[in-house]
């Protein structure tokens, strides 16, 4: 029997994680190990030299009080399941990961951690924002666990970022796109004069996008992007003239 790690950044109350767990318990035996509250935003951080307490939430489900989604993969693979999973799953986000988002994105920061592990892994986000209904969505990643879970040898070190609409019409493989973020930071002075900042935004539009994720996704489909882990830009790389200290050409 496969043995799968589940994780996500929405914390234990995360209305994509209770129908996650009952699809993919219907193919393998899971593990769920997450954040104890909502970690969004957190990318692929993680916790060094601190002590994180570990909450049993039932029978292999545990969370970790102030661990990050990144943690929570690590402590798994590295202590509680050690090279005994087959398959990570991270998710499901309550809202689009899209473009640059698997930069911020804790979601596919706790998928990542599993690939550079050597294992398949996969995240996976509601392609609408605060999604409601995640059963549907859970069944397409049951079946996307399968295909992957027959072929872990191609997948090895894959992280696959997935990301499902309502009604969608089939399954693209696609590049990333580029999203564009309305940004601003809000600044606020309390009563003894210190300055408190917060980052506010939102999307605004994907620009040209045609054939990416965010392009397939407002089409009504799903959206499926293999991503490297080596971030290495290799046709810069054979380009660039090396300088040497002096700033001169070598």
């Amino acid at each position: 029997m496969h043995t799968i790690l589940i994780s996500n950044d929405d914390g234990v109350k995360g209305p994509g994680l209770r129908p996650l767990m009952k699809e993919l318990s219907k193919i393998g035996k899971i593990y769920v190990i997450v954040p104890k509250n909502q970690m969004s935003g957190t990318g692929h951080s993680i916790t060094l030299a601190k002590f994180k307490k570990t909450e049993k939430i039932e029978k292999d489900f545990y969370a970790i009080k102030g661990g990050t989604p990144a943690d929570c993969v690590k402590y798994a693979l590295y202590s509680f399941l050690k090279n005994k999973v087959d398959l990570v799953v991270s998710g499901i986000n309550t809202c689009p990961n899209l473009g640059q988002d698997v930069i911020y994105s804790g979601t596919v920061g706790a998928a990542r951690e599993g690939a550079l592990k050597g294992i398949p892994s996969l995240a996976v986000s509601a392609a609408e924002m605060y999604a409601q209904d995640y059963e549907g969505s859970s069944a397409v990643v049951r079946e996307i666990a399968e295909y992957i879970l027959k072929r872990k040898k191609r997948f090895k070190n894959v992280c696959l970022n997935i990301n499902i609409p309502r009604n969608y019409k089939g399954i693209k493989i696609v590049p990333l796109g580029l999203r564009s973020y309305d940004e601003n930071v809000e600044a606020h002075v309390d009563k003894q004069g210190n300055f408190t900042y917060k980052l506010s935004g939102r999307y605004v539009s994907g620009g040209k996008n045609r054939g990416t994720d965010i392009d397939m996704v407002e089409q009504g489909y799903i959206s499926v992007t293999p991503l490297m882990l080596d971030q290495t830009d290799y046709d810069l790389v054979k380009k660039v003239k090396i300088l040497n200290s002096n700033g001169k050409q070598i």
